[in-house]
């Protein structure tokens, strides 16, 4: 059940007066005034096309935003008003925004979204980023529709990707959740995803919501509890995702070392469910994933080969206390080659970024130290990555793609050990 305590008298009311609804659009909100309005008018726009005789609430949680975004959240209206028109809905899409309490930051806003689906007994759940403008009303039926057709209680996002676009997706995230939980899913910081109502009352229940893990990484933990929980994943094919960041964001640094302690975190919650999977299974796909024609910005390849190779000279004897003595020649050795012909193999990566877990898991020194080490071992992989694969097609990145996930996958096996004996 809902934890109502979550929920204000006068949002209860108002709760009370919409009574179940069949699909909830849920958006987590903080300052992000420059961005809401595409949001919600696509989100209208997603339920009333394809869900016209759904009873429907459009439910923004707010983290007690200072520039407009409630307002701008209550008074937007959908742009394609012949569209609507012509849908016909026989009901009328609710819409509530209210603060949420508790710390700010998107697991607070997704802790109120997930008591709100409980309290109405929603069917289908689904999460818009409000940062991601490219959202179009076809995303919302895609995250939606197969839940409520019963097809899975979980739907991951699925994006049009460049070689270059997000690596620390393709190059670390992805292949680490695969190879560790067992499933092929290939977006597993879901920025956007649709759930069952089942899942959320789950996810509700589960005594996490007041520590750090999903403050610091709820989207990573949401689906590393759906693979874990028994719940059935999907992943769904939307458009390409465009994030127009309404407020700064923090640096590669930050963001590295955030998403690398929420993925050993989730890790560590998950223990006994990831060490007994072996291979991944089949993730079911909904739609079909666009062809990525963008190759995308590239970076510095040169300068960033150059810092991987100096670093790796410079922290030597730290990585001696972390890699195994094969492993830290085989760094050593792809260092040497740098830059300009830099060479950074699957099974190298993949046993540098589970030596790494190990050691942030076994705390050989200070944890944050121990991703600060791994960030420039990262650089020098994802630019070789880059330098053989910036101008390949997307049939060729995908082949590669999957070939570090099976290098991964191969890598666990002793990973696991490992970890067993820690």
């Amino acid at each position: 059940m809902a934890d109502e305590s979550l929920l204000s008298d006068e949002l209860l009311r108002q709760l009370v007066a919409v009574g179940h609804v069949d699909i909830l659009v849920g958006v987590p909100t903080l300052n992000n005034a420059p961005t809401i309005v595409p949001v919600v008018r696509a989100a209208q726009a997603g339920l009333s096309r394809h869900f016209p005789r759904a009873r429907t609430l459009l439910f923004n949680s707010d983290g007690g935003s200072d520039d407009r975004t409630p307002a701008l959240v209550r008074d937007s209206t959908p742009d394609d008003v012949e569209t609507l028109t012509a849908s016909h809905p026989l009901r009328t899409t609710h819409r509530i925004t209210t603060p949420y309490h508790g710390l700010p930051g998107k697991s607070s806003a997704l802790r109120m979204i997930f008591a709100v689906a409980d309290l109405l007994s929603a069917d289908a759940v689904v999460i818009l980023d409000p940062d991601v403008t490219s959202v179009t009303p076809d995303w919302i039926p895609a995250l939606a529709r197969p839940v409520r057709e019963g097809a899975v209680d979980f739907v991951a996002p699925l994006y049009p990707r460049a070689a270059t676009d997000v690596p620390l997706v393709t190059q670390l995230v992805r292949p680490l959740v695969r190879a560790a939980y067992g499933w092929r899913l290939r977006e597993p910081l879901v920025g956007e995803f649709g759930c069952s109502g089942r899942f959320a009352a789950h996810c509700l229940e589960q005594p996490v919501w007041a520590n750090g893990l999903v403050r610091e990484g709820v989207d990573l933990w949401l689906a590393g509890e759906a693979l874990a929980g028994g719940f059935r994943p999907g992943q769904a094919a939307l458009g390409p995702r465009v994030v127009a960041h309404a407020t700064p964001r923090p640096g590669l640094p930050d963001v590295f070392q955030q998403l690398m302690s929420a993925a050993i975190a989730c890790l560590e919650y998950h223990t006994e469910y990831w060490l007994a999977r072996a291979g991944a299974d089949e993730v079911p796909e909904f739609g079909t994933v666009a062809i990525c024609t963008e190759t995308g910005p590239v970076p510095d390849l040169q300068a960033m080969a150059l810092a991987f190779a100096r670093d790796v000279t410079a922290l030597h004897p730290v990585l001696e206390t972390i890699l195994s003595a094969p492993t830290l020649q085989g760094v050593a050795q792809a260092a040497a080659t740098a830059p300009d012909h830099l060479v950074y193999p699957d099974d190298l990566w993949a046993a540098t970024v589970f030596e790494f877990v190990l050691a942030h898991h076994r705390a050989v020194m200070t944890r944050e130290h121990v991703t600060q080490v791994l960030l420039p071992l990262y650089l020098g992989r994802t630019a070789a990555f880059l330098l053989e694969h910036a101008a390949s097609s997307a049939a060729t990145v995908d082949d590669a793609l999957e070939s570090l996930c099976l290098a991964f996958e191969r890598a666990k096996p002793l990973a696991a050990a490992q970890w067993k004996k820690a």
